[in-house]
């Protein structure tokens, strides 16, 4: 587990490389893939790193000072500004600016790399005065059709990074795969969930569905399971779909997946080999499918989850 709340700046920085830096991903900015993004590429992704780690540790300042939501509320516009000024000009950061900017400033307020119930709180303040605010195409749909997207995910304390992505990356972990695997299986199990307001009404059930199909064909792990992904990659590329919610949301697991086992974990030149047990990762859980959710459809913990 992190010593301090002071790592997470750098851990959510590190986390965002380690995103982008794993492919092929559907309608998502990595190496190798087709990307719907003509703005961005992992190269304007890793730019903006230096200047992201100082807005989140601003954010967690105001956080250690107590300071109130509503400073919060006040610097998030400006640091989205610095951060797409420093990547080129893309808003394909704002996701991970918002999420990094409440959950660290959460931290800095409870002493806590963990700080789910407080950031339900910060989260639903920040979408009570945020959500009729947008300058982006994004934005405007999130508010026309009601859309949670990140907004719900901060008012949840995370539920879908802590009930979806960081079972999922945990789990592939333990089984042996590679990062890349984990983070890929990851990425596909969010876009099965969540209500994207990136994505066009009209193919976000499209995505969803597909997304399914591919895990259920076995998702980066077996041979007809990639041959479903890179179908299903260069489809995003031709619809111009960009699931950046489920890009953001693995982030955020994997932020909870260094801070609780540490950098060691996903390091392939690990020794001692990589340990699991232990730590309020394991506490009170229900059983959940493949993607994180209970049979009536929730998101919900297992035994990986961390609680809040």
């Amino acid at each position: 587990m992190v010593g301090t709340v002071r790592e997470l700046p750098t851990l959510f920085c590190e986390s965002v490389a380690l995103e982008v830096l794993s492919g092929p991903k559907p309608g998502l900015v990595d190496p190798i893939s087709p990307s719907s993004h003509e703005d961005m590429g992992p190269r304007e992704f890793l730019a903006c790193l230096p200047e992201l780690r100082r807005c989140l540790e601003e954010a967690l300042e105001l956080g250690i000072d107590g300071e109130p939501v509503d400073e919060l509320i006040r610097s998030l516009p400006a640091w989205n500004v610095d951060v797409i000024t420093a990547s080129g000009g893309p808003n394909s950061v704002r996701g991970i600016v918002f999420l990094g900017s409440v959950y660290c400033y959460s931290a800095g307020l409870e002493n806590d790399p963990f700080p789910f119930g407080r950031i339900r709180v910060v989260g639903r303040r920040c979408t009570e005065a945020l959500w009729n605010r947008s300058e982006t195409k994004c934005g405007r749909i999130r508010i026309k059709e009601r859309l949670a997207g990140v907004f719900g995910e901060v008012a949840s304390g995370m539920a879908t990074a802590r009930g979806v992505s960081l079972p999922v990356l945990r789990a592939t972990l333990r089984a042996g795969r590679p990062l890349e695997e984990a983070v890929i299986h990851s990425v596909l199990a969010c876009m099965s969930t969540l209500e994207d307001a990136g994505i066009p009404r009209k193919l976000r059930n499209w995505v969803k569905r597909r997304a399914s199909e591919v895990l259920r064909a076995g998702g980066p792990f077996t041979e007809r399971g990639r041959a479903e992904l890179h179908k299903f990659v260069h489809e995003c590329a031709e619809r111009g779909v960009s699931p950046g919610a489920s890009a953001d949301v693995t982030v955020v697991g994997l932020v909870l997946l260094l801070a609780r086992w540490g950098r060691d974990i996903v390091s392939p030149y690990r020794d001692p080999p990589r340990r699991w047990s232990g730590g309020a990762v394991e506490r009170n859980s229900q059983a959940s499918d493949t993607v994180g959710r209970n049979p009536g459809g929730r998101v919900r913990g297992r035994r990986e989850v961390l609680k809040g």
